[in-house]
């Protein structure tokens, strides 16, 4: 503060000064009283770029006194309990999060300061891997929603016809009445479907382990929840366990679970489809085989998907029916499958292109060529058409009390999510057909 106040004296003084010379005389002519403006109007901005950088500093050590006890600026954070040689921090929540303890380096993953419940470089790289290990999260994105939201779903469109002569026909004479068209929307809500493990360890486990043994432990954690999830997004859980399903039919779904009559009461019912004729693709030789493929995968995009609703799609397929792409060839002797040249898991889930549009590849469902009816090969879509709520992010919980008297130390993480269909009737499938 005391720096800020002379930086404000002195900016006043040459304000003062500046001042005394303009009114000595309006019109500055004489060499000395331009210079000394000049040099003083630069000085009055290194004064003011002075001042507002020590305010900036000033706010934010008021930010940082006045913060919350859960998180920390400084690099000493204040415990609330120390338990032997480890110190932790117990938050309102009742969540436990390691801040120390021990000498240096006594212990090969949690030393120093953290004020967090893992170190922020091993939290940034589970959070990484996430998308990586979830090719349909990435594929359709995702959203964050603090609590319990619901958003509209189209459940019938509006559907004009050219006909003037009959009724309902919306081409209308010249003072003719407005033919009513209806439409009806559903409240689609985002559910909080969860996943939860943990693990334990001992003490001796974790001063004896070498390297990072118990970085790979949590960062399994993270993989997995990531995989399960997006094994739930392509494959659902029934109508109320679990998300909507991304890579099964509206046929296959009802089939499948006994809370839909039959396929037009899937939320999904509207949903373009393309078959995929095992009979003819056995038949074929493989340049027929290329013709084939090439056939049905363009009559999804510009046969059934509306014309209106081409632009942004791009292309989610089993990892089978990839193996199967990439050794298809045109009539050039060219491959249907680009691969992307610097794409890698880490920087994008798309693999390369497919007749121009973008390929995610998932292993998280089964599906090739002569499979049995209705099952999945791909799926062209936007990343609108498919909705991914997330409640809580990947979380996790470090609880070294309840397992204490054991000297063993439980993690434990978790996840709550949803996926809904939102605008199934501008998205694709290509499925099997007997």
């Amino acid at each position: 503060m005391d720096d800020l106040r002379s930086l404000r004296e002195q900016r006043d003084e040459l304000r003062s000064q500046l001042d005394a010379i303009m009114e000595r005389n309006d019109s500055i002519d004489d060499t000395e009283s331009i210079e000394a403006l000049e040099q003083g109007t630069a000085r009055m901005a290194e004064l003011d770029a002075s001042i507002r950088s020590a305010e900036a500093k000033a706010r934010y050590n008021e930010m940082r006194e006045a913060a919350a006890p859960s998180y920390s600026f400084r690099s000493e954070t204040t415990t609330r309990k120390n338990d032997g040689e480890y110190r932790f921090e117990v938050l309102p929540n009742n969540e436990v999060r390691v801040v120390g303890g021990g000498s240096a380096g006594s212990d090969a993953t949690f030393t120093g300061d953290y004020g967090a419940s893992i170190p922020v470089d091993l939290q940034a790289e589970m959070i990484r891997r996430l998308p990586v290990l979830a090719p349909i999260r990435g594929f359709f994105g995702s959203t964050q929603y603090q609590n319990d939201v619901e958003l509209q779903r189209v459940a019938s469109r509006i559907a004009m016809t050219t006909s003037a002569s009959t009724a309902g026909g919306n081409v209308t004479a010249e003072s003719a009445a407005y033919t009513e068209e209806d439409f009806v929307l559903e409240r689609v809500r985002s559910r909080n479907f969860k996943t939860a493990a943990k693990s334990r360890v001992t003490e001796e486990f974790m001063r004896d382990a070498r390297g990072r043994a118990v970085a790979e432990m949590l960062l399994q954690h993270a993989e997995e929840h990531g995989r399960l999830w997006d094994e739930l997004y392509a494959l659902g859980l029934g109508a109320d366990a679990g998300p909507e399903p991304v890579l099964l039919t509206p046929t296959a779904l009802a089939a499948a679970s006994g809370d839909f009559a039959n396929a037009a009461a899937t939320p999904h019912a509207e949903i373009n489809l393309q078959g995929f004729d095992n009979s003819d693709w056995a038949a074929a030789s493989n340049a027929g085989k290329s013709e084939l493929m090439v056939e049905y995968l363009t009559n999804l995009r510009y046969g059934q998907i509306p014309a209106q609703y081409w632009g942004g799609l791009k292309s989610l397929v089993t990892q089978e029916f990839f193996a199967l792409l990439a050794g298809l060839t045109d009539g050039f002797g060219r491959p249907l499958f680009q691969p992307l040249n610097l794409s890698s898991p880490e920087a994008s889930t798309a693999a390369g292109t497919l007749l121009g549009l973008p390929v995610t590849v998932t292993n998280n469902q089964t599906g090739t060529a002569g499979d049995s009816a209705q099952t999945v090969l791909a799926v062209l879509a936007h990343s609108e058409d498919y909705r991914i709520f997330d409640r809580t992010p990947y979380s996790q919980q470090v609880d070294p009390y309840s397992r204490g008297d054991n000297g063993e130390v439980v993690y434990r993480t978790r996840m709550r999510s949803d996926g809904r269909w939102l605008r199934p009737y501008a998205a694709g499938m290509l499925h099997t057909v007997a």
